[in-house]
């Protein structure tokens, strides 16, 4: 599955400048879902799934735990960011005249690949989870 608008991908500022949709949150899943990515965080993860038992369920749980709260956080600020985005459109429109992107653009951008890691560890755990079940 391929989100791309003008050759660039939602992560770049230049998608949401140029006018590219607004993928929603659980486009956002699928994506991560359907990719071989699994975050900035799969050495952590790993390590954790290497541990003996108890220690091992322990650590995911811990993991688990910090990464489904950061991505509520991350959630909330896109949707926030995108209600802004939409705002802006409907107001002005889409500009001939800028030629940059502005902070809106930028932030937007960085934080759906927060959201889209943030998901990444999602599937990374649910992944270890399915394999071996918790023993606590």
């Amino acid at each position: 599955m391929a989100v791309t608008f003008q050759g660039y991908w939602p992560s770049h500022p230049r998608y949401y400048f140029l006018g590219g949709p607004i993928v929603m949150p659980c486009a956002i899943k699928a994506l991560a879902t359907s990719s071989d990515c699994h975050g900035y965080r799969t050495n952590e993860i790993n390590e954790a799934n290497c541990l003996a038992e108890p220690k091992r369920s322990w650590t995911l749980d811990v993991i688990e735990r910090d990464v489904l709260a950061q991505l509520r956080a991350d959630l909330s600020r896109y949707r926030m960011l995108a209600h802004r985005l939409r705002l802006r459109r409907s107001a002005k429109g889409l500009s001939d005249t800028l030629v940059t992107c502005d902070d809106l653009d930028m932030s937007l951008s960085i934080v759906f690949s927060h959201v889209y890691n943030g998901y990444a560890h999602v599937v990374a755990l649910e992944e270890i989870r399915n394999r071996q079940l918790t023993l606590l």
